[in-house]
């Protein structure tokens, strides 16, 4: 029944909104693979290289995040904060979005704890229970350098 439910969703998804979610599955894992290797700098920088002109605006920053998130979360492997931020921001700078990566950072039970967000017009759209609201920003990526 479940199953049913996924698919059904899927279908009422836009032509835009599908051909985004295919992108989410296929960047995500190459974002986390490639992060193995490399820094998160170096890997924006490739990915600002590829960004030829900037498309028109085909879906919103929200559904964006929506879908991003839901494709980080419903396959074999649960990607983090960081592989979806990436992810996120590269697809809506895309579209001509002027998205900012935020890091973030917080101190709980003794130990350090990172986060990652995307936000729009200073709004945050990667999340929907404002868990960046606990951390302290540390900075944001935002075409192609550390601010």
């Amino acid at each position: 029944m479940f199953e049913v439910l996924r698919l059904r969703k899927l279908l009422q998804l836009s032509s835009s909104e599908a051909w985004l979610l295919v992108q989410a599955a296929v960047l995500l894992p190459a974002v986390r693979l490639a992060l193995r290797f490399v820094t998160v700098a170096r890997l924006q920088n490739v990915a600002e290289r590829a960004l030829n002109s900037p498309r028109s605006r085909q879906i919103s920053a929200q559904a964006a995040a929506r879908i991003v998130r839901v494709v980080a979360q419903q396959g074999l492997y649960h990607f983090k904060c960081l592989d979806q931020s990436l992810v996120l921001g590269w697809l809506l700078r895309r579209q001509g979005i002027d998205a900012r990566i935020v890091f973030g950072a917080r101190k709980e039970d003794q130990q350090m704890e990172a986060h990652a967000w995307v936000e729009v017009d200073g709004v945050t759209v990667s999340e929907d229970e404002g868990e960046h609201q606990t951390f302290s920003s540390l900075g944001s990526l935002a075409a192609s350098k550390v601010e």
